[in-house]
């Protein structure tokens, strides 16, 4: 992965607000998703459940918040996941409030266009959230919920474990703000690239970033924990209908100042440049950068949480990774596993820069955490690991920094 610092001024791109009347506008294909908006509220309800009722799905054509404005998904008490597919063909700009009240339900969001998180979004969500540009999310017994097209509601029993991803070049995801979610909770951000100047946070959670190239399926045993990257068996795969994936460029383009996206520009040499870094990327595909906070860290009790950066080229510049715990360290897999082992796919290229930290400290008493960065091709390091035993006693903890070839 090649990063070049410009010495010209690049040309800028924004990130647009909403221009239509109803931001958020359901699917009339008996998905059954009703939204009543009241004032700057848009409430979410009705959808199709499973057999069992534990999740409810709903279908957009269109999914976008400005500022000040709130998503409010209705659940129950006996809903464990609610999933939300975005299919009109338009990347989501959200910069209001994602939150799920009456319940404690999972959220997932799925639009293979590509999803924004601007610097006004926000969650209040109870539980753990998924977001990818992804065709489909399968369950178990060969049941998918496909982001166009039919779906059979009531098979669509169990927990969500894989995601489809069958363009050729998926979607982005880019999150500008902090997404805060509670204690223990997990975040994923699965997309074709993904790229965080803001703030993740899950304390003493689990964050994945993963950018996955196309034609391939991401298979977690849990919610949270990414462990495997295989190719896609299409042949198994009912896609009725692909929805193409917006362009970078497109994603970020608008015309309002107030959104400039000071964090992600656009050169004249279509490079992605990373804020006032002045590093450029050439290729953003499979890319899973991080130039902002990751924090999984749990300063009162317990073990710090698990942060995984998957792609084919990952990156921190000017990036904090936190997974520190009062009584153990985390762990922070960037690029692959110990020695580029086990079923986390290994990225080709990883870099890390001389501004970036890592920290898997335990903080009381207990061991450190664990840390990996790892590419089968090269690695680059510049920046600062601890893992250091607590204060009152313990041992210091693994970390490995490794390029199978250099």
């Amino acid at each position: 992965m090649k990063y070049t610092i410009l010495a010209f001024s690049p040309i800028c791109y924004f990130i647009p607000t909403i221009a239509h009347a109803r931001p958020i506008i359901p699917n009339q294909d008996g998905t059954g998703t009703i939204v009543n908006q009241q004032g700057n509220q848009f409430n979410i309800q009705g959808g199709s459940r499973s057999s069992n009722n534990a999740n409810l799905f709903h279908s957009f054509q269109e999914f976008n918040l400005n500022q000040g404005q709130i998503a409010n998904f209705i659940s129950t008490p006996n809903i464990e996941n609610i999933l939300g597919r975005i299919n009109g063909g338009n990347r989501s700009i959200i910069h209001g409030l994602i939150q799920v009240t009456g319940g404690n339900s999972n959220l997932f969001l799925m639009n293979p266009a590509g999803i924004i998180f601007g610097a006004n979004a926000s969650l209040n969500l109870p539980a753990s959230f998924h977001v990818s540009t992804s065709n489909s999310i399968g369950f178990d017994h060969n049941q998918w919920f496909q982001s166009i097209g039919n779906n059979n509601y009531q098979n669509l029993v169990g927990i969500p474990n894989k995601f489809i991803f069958s363009n050729n070049q998926p979607g982005t995801i880019i999150n500008q703000r902090n997404l805060f979610l509670t204690s223990g909770k997990s975040l994923s951000l699965l997309g074709g690239s993904v790229i965080n100047t803001g703030e993740l946070s899950a304390p003493g959670g689990n964050i994945t970033m993963a950018a996955v190239k196309g034609k391939n399926i991401v298979k977690i045993s849990q919610v949270g924990h990414l462990l495997s990257l295989e190719l896609l068996p299409f042949t198994n795969v009912n896609q009725v209908n692909q929805i193409e994936a917006v362009s970078l460029p497109q994603l970020l383009t608008g015309n309002e100042s107030n959104n400039h996206a000071n964090t992600i520009r656009i050169n004249e040499f279509g490079q992605v440049v990373l804020g006032n870094t002045g590093f450029a990327i050439n290729d953003i595909n499979q890319t899973a950068i991080n130039t902002g906070k990751i924090d999984v860290s749990q300063s009162n009790s317990g073990r710090g949480g698990q942060v995984n950066i998957i792609g084919e080229k990952v990156g921190l510049i000017n990036g904090e990774i936190n997974a520190s715990g009062y009584n153990q360290g985390g762990t922070f897999l960037i690029g692959g596993d110990w020695q580029g082992q086990g079923i986390i796919p290994n990225a080709l290229q990883t870099y890390i820069d001389q501004d970036s930290l890592i920290n898997a400290d335990a903080i009381n008493n207990g061991n450190g955490g664990k840390v990996i960065i790892w590419s089968d091709d090269q690695t680059t390091f510049q920046g600062s690991i601890t893992a250091r035993a607590g204060i009152n006693g313990g041992d210091g903890g693994l970390v490995e920094i490794s390029g199978k070839n250099s």
